[in-house]
């Protein structure tokens, strides 16, 4: 009988980690600072990943929304930062279910099926939050500040974790 390897799923890593570098991409186009430190958030999660350690995949994911939250605090434009802040929740949300589902089913387990519908329904849900949470922003025509923005992002954010 095989020995199960309970590592991180190959399909989540790749996801978790395009993902993640989508975020980087996308908060670029707001800030270089906070892209550079949601670049160290994406060292920290694939090393997370290696490692199959929830803890440092958290670490990792949280150094990106810093970034995000960074680029958005010196007046970065609101919409590199939703896709930058959803991608960056989508890709802790991927390495996190990686992580899960290695350990349950081990890496030799196809589990690109499941993995993709749990993505597919995670970013439903976040673009929901995401579009809504510009909608209210554009709704108050620039009379609010960008705080507020962020606010709600942080509201996708939530509604994020609170599939797990």
């Amino acid at each position: 009988m095989n020995e199960i390897t309970r590592r991180p799923s190959r399909f989540g890593i790749g996801l978790a980690l395009t993902l993640a570098l989508l975020s980087v991409v996308a908060t670029a186009l707001a800030s270089t600072v906070g892209a550079a430190t949601s670049l160290v958030g994406v060292l920290a999660l694939a090393t997370g990943l290696l490692a199959a350690s929830q803890r440092v995949v958290s670490i990792g994911s949280g150094l990106q929304i810093v970034g995000v939250l960074y680029a958005g605090y010196i007046g970065g434009s609101p919409e590199p930062l939703l896709v930058g802040g959803l991608t960056g929740v989508l890709a802790w949300d991927a390495a996190s279910n990686a992580i899960a589902i290695g350990d349950q089913l081990g890496r030799e387990t196809s589990t690109v099926r499941a993995e993709t519908v749990h993505s597919a329904a995670s970013l439903a849900v976040g673009s929901l939050a995401v579009v809504v949470g510009y909608a209210v922003f554009a709704a108050a025509a620039g009379s609010q500040p960008l705080a507020a923005l962020l606010l709600l992002a942080g509201g996708a954010v939530a509604l994020v974790t609170g599939l797990r």
